[in-house]
């Protein structure tokens, strides 16, 4: 049965128009999106486009199997990268970058700053004993938190940062 089948009230009718026409550019988009490359999952946006940025950025390789325990990409000289991201009002937010647990098999970590509509804020790279060190382990996670402190550790990279005011 379609919905245009239905009775509705003509506000609720209106709602449903409009979320259609939304859906229909959200489905166009995540297949345009698919065929560039982007999307690799049926994961969210955030982090398929993360990982696809900064392999961009950095000239990273990203492994064949996009849900790749441990690693999404490689560099030339075979360093591995884990890619995590976070939508954040600034830069000077506090928030955390997440993996679970025994995922900690890479070299470098890149921390993907964006703001609510996907645009770059900036974008880290921190080495894993870095990561270690400012990190937190619970039983089933382990979280590399970025405050004031953790922004102010020279080995830190900081590749596209913007400034705020």
């Amino acid at each position: 049965m379609s919905l245009d089948n239905i009775v509705l009230d003509s506000k609720v009718r209106e709602k449903l128009d409009i979320a259609q026409y939304f859906i229909d550019i959200y489905v166009s988009s995540r297949k345009g999106l698919k065929q560039l490359g982007i999307l690799r999952t049926e994961r969210s946006l955030q982090a398929d486009y993360a990982e696809w940025l900064a392999a961009q950025i950095l000239g990273l390789k990203l492994e064949e199997n996009p849900v790749n325990k441990g690693f999404d990409a490689t560099d030339e000289d075979g360093n591995r990268y884990q890619i995590k991201s976070r939508i954040v009002s600034s830069l000077s937010e506090r928030t955390s970058f997440d993996m679970k647990s025994g995922e900690q098999e890479f070299d470098y970590l890149v921390g993907v700053f964006f703001n609510r509509k996907f645009k770059v804020l900036g974008i880290i790279v921190a080495p894993y004993e870095v990561v270690k060190e400012h990190g937190r382990q619970t039983e089933s996670r382990f979280s590399f938190r970025w405050n004031r402190r953790t922004a102010k550790d020279p080995r830190i990279r900081k590749i596209l940062w913007k400034n705020e005011k």
